[in-house]
């Protein structure tokens, strides 16, 4: 499984914490809000661009945000690898085929998260030009939330859509993941987990990193 490591934790030393994980992290998790999608507001494409000159780590932007549009064209520019959306800030269908026609136009993967509360079938009309599905595990916007084991069943339903349609797009799951949890996330289908206070907390980051594997 793979592991991406979110930048909210480390906040505004989110460069010298890349440093620190770039060599056993397979992505940085760019944690993005712009405080209009919900109550926080953090991470910038200058920092994005920071970060992309110091290190040749994937970006793995996640956008939380009321105008995805615009943020994916800022954070691609700063070097996004790929960038994934909230379905719940989307008004209409148009805008979210808008957006993906958009960000695979510019040579990026593409995905979209849901919100705990929302249906994975919210989403399978999209699901066969999308690169990246996101199951969000705790409600956007706050770094150290506990797991919600309801996102169990939403992965397995998910799983069986990809299976059933032959899919290819990637199974992502965020927030409060700990070695345990990952472990169960890998058994039911999930390929990429993406971590936050487990590694950034740990005294030895690359075992915490190998753990969630």
């Amino acid at each position: 499984m793979l592991v991406s490591i979110s930048s909210m934790p480390a906040e505004n030393d989110i460069v010298n914490y890349t440093k620190q994980i770039e060599n056993f992290a397979d992505f940085l998790h760019l944690d993005i809000c712009d405080g209009e999608y919900n109550n926080t507001k953090c991470f910038s494409p200058e920092l994005a661009h920071q970060i992309n000159s110091i290190s040749t780590i994937p970006l793995d932007c996640h956008l939380m945000t009321k105008t995805p549009l615009k943020y994916a064209e800022q954070y691609i520019k700063s070097g996004a690898n790929f960038v994934t959306a909230q379905f719940e800030s989307f008004e209409n269908n148009e805008q979210v085929l808008e957006f993906i026609e958009f960000v695979k136009n510019k040579n990026c993967l593409c995905g979209l998260a849901l919100e705990i509360e929302t249906s994975v079938d919210k989403i399978s009309g999209y699901l066969d030009s999308l690169d990246i599905v996101l199951l969000m595990s705790v409600k956007t916007g706050k770094s150290g939330q506990t797991f919600d084991e309801t996102v169990f069943e939403k992965v397995k339903a998910l799983k069986d859509i990809k299976q059933s349609k032959n899919q290819n797009f990637k199974i992502q799951v965020d927030g409060g993941i700990n070695d345990s949890v990952a472990k169960k996330l890998k058994d039911i289908g999930v390929d990429i987990v993406v971590s936050g206070n487990f590694v950034y907390k740990a005294q030895n980051k690359q075992l915490a990193i190998e753990s969630l594997r």
